[in-house]
């Protein structure tokens, strides 16, 4: 699996109201189908009228009306994840009828807006495959290998000693460039050992 978009840890609400209707709308980053399945069940209020939902995972997708018109709830929340360009989402979105009928395309409108503004409210990440390297550097390397590490991936841990010990994530397409690179910052004196061979990592969205 490629890099992918996602949200970063947390559960995330955001509440839409529409002709005295409440549209109250969940978010979570999951790591499957079956971590989905488990977020959408814990956030399902008993007293809504509908819980309808959305996932998009790397080993599936599913959507729900809960009762509402068929394609006017589930598709639009699903259709607002795919819109955001994410993978590993979950969102349901629970609606308090409020004694008003918003018709077919009123429904639709709805439920994708209030998927939308939970989704917006949160700025993804972007977590890419990377191999956890260690290794040891003196203090007078410390900002050039600082430099280099931020250029290539993430620092993970940082230990002060007689040496200093660093733990990076790089991804796993540039782990031979990168420890090249670090020989020569280092002068050719390198022991870089393998922690993790494959880990997904977060990022920042550039």
């Amino acid at each position: 699996m490629s890099d992918f978009r996602t949200l970063p840890a947390g559960r995330w609400q955001q509440t839409y109201v529409v002709q005295k209707s409440r549209f109250i709308a969940y978010a979570m980053s999951v790591k499957n189908a079956q971590e989905a399945q488990d977020f959408l069940k814990s956030v399902a209020l008993p007293d809504a009228t509908h819980h309808c939902y959305a996932y998009v995972t790397a080993d599936g997708q599913k959507s729900s009306d809960n009762g509402e018109p068929a394609g006017t709830a589930g598709i639009p929340i699903l259709q607002a994840i795919k819109q955001k360009n994410l993978l590993n989402v979950a969102v349901a979105v629970e609606r308090y009828f409020g004694g008003i009928k918003l018709g077919t395309g009123g429904l639709a409108r709805a439920y994708g807006e209030a998927a939308s503004q939970v989704l917006d409210a949160v700025n993804p990440v972007l977590m890419r495959e990377c191999v956890v390297l260690e290794f040891k550097g003196t203090y007078e390397q410390q900002a050039s290998v600082s430099r280099l590490v931020a250029g290539f991936g993430k620092e993970l841990a940082v230990q002060y000693a007689d040496l200093i010990n660093w733990q990076v994530a790089i991804p796993v397409n540039q782990k031979e460039t990168f420890i090249q690179q670090l020989a020569e910052v280092q002068h050719g004196v390198i022991d870089v050992v393998v922690k993790i061979e494959q880990a997904w990592v977060e990022f920042l969205n550039d």
